[in-house]
């Protein structure tokens, strides 16, 4: 969910944008934040050279994440579990999307490590492969509640693996 510096679309200048269906896009007027376009063609204000005004945008569609964490469990079997993560920015909060976090992707990975690794210690493998779901809601409403705060918003998170270690994996198949 990476943001983008936009060009304008007359050469020389950036007074007119076209404004993608599927992006949001903030004017900044020589480097500070002055507002958000809609979708369509644009007039973002008087530009001399295209030094005046810039754009920045990111996308309003939804992004998945998949984020693989090493944890081990209750009795000593270290797992991998990868999370899936789908989110996407919220509408009425994109210029804090595009402000407030310069790494989503990093930030979203220790919120969900921090949750994997505080909830698997405490079940047994068996247990774990049975609760996967617990997992999965509890790094929902951890994401959800923090996420918020920077303008994301959560649609699921799902334990989509869970693989013990080979020597594991080996004895359990003999």
């Amino acid at each position: 969910m990476a943001q983008q510096q936009e060009r304008g679309c007359l050469p020389c200048t950036n007074c007119f944008v076209t404004v993608p269906q599927d992006k949001y896009y903030a004017v900044e007027s020589f480097g500070k934040f002055d507002h958000m376009l809609k979708p369509g063609l644009a007039f973002a204000g008087f530009d001399c050279c295209g030094i005046c005004i810039s754009f920045r945008s990111v996308t309003s569609r939804v992004d998945q994440i998949v984020v693989s964490v090493h944890t081990k469990t209750k009795d000593n079997v270290f797992v991998t579990c990868k999370v899936a993560v789908q989110q996407s920015v919220l509408p009425e909060k994109a210029v804090d999307a595009m402000y407030k976090l310069s790494d989503v992707h990093a930030q979203i990975d220790s919120y969900v490590a921090d949750v994997v690794r505080s909830a698997v210690p405490h079940m047994t493998l068996d247990d774990a492969f049975e609760k996967k779901d617990d997992v999965s809601v509890a790094v929902q409403q951890k994401l959800t509640v923090e996420m918020g705060h920077y303008g994301f918003q959560i649609h699921k998170a799902l334990v989509t693996e869970m693989v013990p270690n080979a020597e594991v994996v080996q004895s359990m198949n003999e």
